[in-house]
């Protein structure tokens, strides 16, 4: 049940987060061109121009394989190329986990699932800057983008932590060998995080933190920290005739306003919006002639992170407390647009529970959450300090008003700890320097993909601290599961004791929302992954 609070004056100003398109919302509309909608089957697309993005905040890396923080992988997305990539298009639904090649020509796997033999194109070069100069991709660049992943120890190291080895019989061959049978391996190698990297960066000779030398469609022509990054055509690009626009600008512009205007007035074509209220969505869209909409429901869970090691934090029973104070629903109904209560594995993914079920097992009941803190010592609750970004938006921080106040219902007084997003992602969150915080999680885009990195024990994102052998085991085994049905029983078993037996990371809902583009944009598909690889597909019609 909702009810009205002031939680930063809710119905407040529209908020553009520019950076976070890739990673939330995915295109749908019709071939009409009415108001609003994606304008569709406007004949063969046409080269030239460039792509104007507002973003709200800068990356401060460009380093993928150290840094796993959305705003990185935007920024290099459309520069490097995977092995392997999800597919997207007019005909293909959001989200999907079906792969196409990229970097690869094809791919085998033996009948055991555990032998991945991939053949890599030969008519690939690197951007022609120093070092590399233009030369043909290798698939010695493939070993060394996974050795160096493994010698940094880098946050995506679980998604190949069952390999055993790596060979490459020839430059054009790379053999994966895996401990066990994983039968969805193809979609891990599509995932942006494996990202395949030239020798000379992996062996120092390219500061990946300052500069990115990729396969990609674009290349990083310049980059002015927290001022504008600057991408042009690669006229090599091994996609014949793509991609289709001469390179695309991002702008920083934190002030949403500025943003607003931008789009009235033809400066920027692209801005997402975290909006609190719909209405000033559908105000532009009667205002800007010809603008479009692009709207689906959201794969970035809002989350409340508890660090397992600190006390009090460090008992199932304050969690579980924690969990059961905060109106999820409300939170929606209030703050957002849309969107749906979720567990561990967002609604969509494969895995997932129902969310009825999660609702059943995570509850709004904060008579149950004063009686856990009661039974776990704290009959009078206790003081914490609550660590949120203003780096994803204003809404998340009146989303954390929202839990505060929650929390304070049940005895549990919170002093939020507002930080820059450069403190929150690269220092604060992975170091654990915190007792719980409220803030994202971008998409994943398998439910291993979860599983591994954060709720393994010995998981690269494992910033809450879980130690759970019996977790560690589940997830393990889940791996080597070749029936559909059986794995998808085995996920839903995991998810299930996750909010009955762990609840941190905690997740609360996923979101709805929406992509507006100027009118000349056309061939936008986004996926999930927030890779950015789509824009070699966008093309600006005169």
């Amino acid at each position: 049940m909702s009810r009205p609070r002031n939680v930063g004056q809710v119905a407040g100003t529209l908020l553009a987060v520019g950076l976070l398109t890739s990673a939330c919302f995915g295109g749908s509309g019709a071939s009409d061109g009415a108001a609003g909608e994606l304008v569709r089957d406007d004949g063969p697309p046409q080269s030239g121009g460039t792509f104007q993005i507002a973003g709200t905040t800068d990356t401060t890396s460009l380093d993928f394989q150290k840094e796993a923080a959305y705003a990185v992988h935007t920024s290099v997305g459309a520069v490097y190329s995977r092995l392997l990539a999800f597919q997207t298009g007019d005909d293909v639904d959001y989200g999907t986990n079906e792969v196409e090649g990229d970097l690869a020509q094809e791919w085998e796997v033996s009948d055991d699932a555990r032998t991945w033999t991939i053949t890599l194109r030969d008519n690939v070069t690197w951007h022609d800057k120093e070092p590399v100069n233009g030369r043909p991709l290798t698939s010695d660049d493939v070993i060394c983008t996974f050795d160096r992943l493994k010698e940094i120890q880098g946050h995506a190291l679980n998604l190949i932590a069952d390999v055993d080895s790596i060979e490459n019989p020839d430059e054009h061959t790379v053999v994966f060998t895996l401990n066990s049978p994983y039968t969805a391996f193809d979609e891990t190698l599509a995932n942006p995080f494996l990202a395949i990297i030239p020798c000379e960066a992996a062996e120092g000779d390219i500061d990946m933190d300052t500069e990115a030398i990729g396969t990609g469609p674009f290349v990083l022509e310049s980059w002015k920290r927290d001022q504008e990054r600057v991408y042009v055509k690669n006229p090599d690009y091994f996609v014949e005739g793509q991609p289709y626009m001469d390179g695309y600008t991002t702008t920083i512009m934190p002030d949403a306003q500025a943003q607003i205007a931008a789009l009235r007035s033809g400066k920027i074509d692209m801005m997402t919006t975290l909006s609190t209220e719909k209405r000033q969505v559908d105000q532009l869209l009667s205002q800007v002639d010809g603008l479009q909409k692009s709207e689906e429901a959201g794969t970035t869970q809002t989350r409340v992170y508890m660090n397992a090691q600190e006390a009090p934090f460090d008992q199932l029973e304050v969690r579980r407390a924690v969990a059961l104070a905060i109106d999820k629903q409300g939170m929606i109904e209030t703050i957002r647009s849309d969107g749906t209560v979720t567990g561990p594995l967002t609604p969509s993914m494969f895995g997932s529970l129902p969310t009825d079920e999660v609702e059943k097992l995570v509850p709004y009941d904060p008579e149950e959450a004063q009686r856990l803190l009661a039974e776990a010592g704290y009959p009078d609750g206790f003081e914490a300090e609550m660590v949120v970004t203003t780096g994803y938006g204003e809404t998340i921080v009146r989303e954390a008003q929202w839990v505060q106040e929650d929390l304070a219902k049940v005895g549990i007084d919170v002093e939020l700890d507002v930080q820059d997003y450069a403190t929150y992602a690269g220092d604060t969150w992975p170091s654990g320097k915190y007792e719980i915080s409220y803030g994202l999680q971008t998409p994943m885009l398998t439910a291993d993909e979860y599983l591994s990195t954060e709720y393994h024990s010995d998981g690269s994102r494992n910033w809450s601290f879980v130690d759970d052998s019996t977790l560690d085991d589940m997830i393990r085994d889940q791996r080597a599961i070749a029936d559909a049905d059986e794995r998808e029983q085995a996920l839903q078993e995991i998810d299930r004791y996750v909010l009955e037996n762990v609840l941190t990371p905690l997740p609360l809902y996923v979101y709805n929302g929406q992509t507006l583009l100027s009118p000349r944009v056309r061939g936008w598909n986004p996926h999930p992954d927030y890779s950015a690889r789509e824009y070699e597909n966008v093309w600006l019609k005169d």
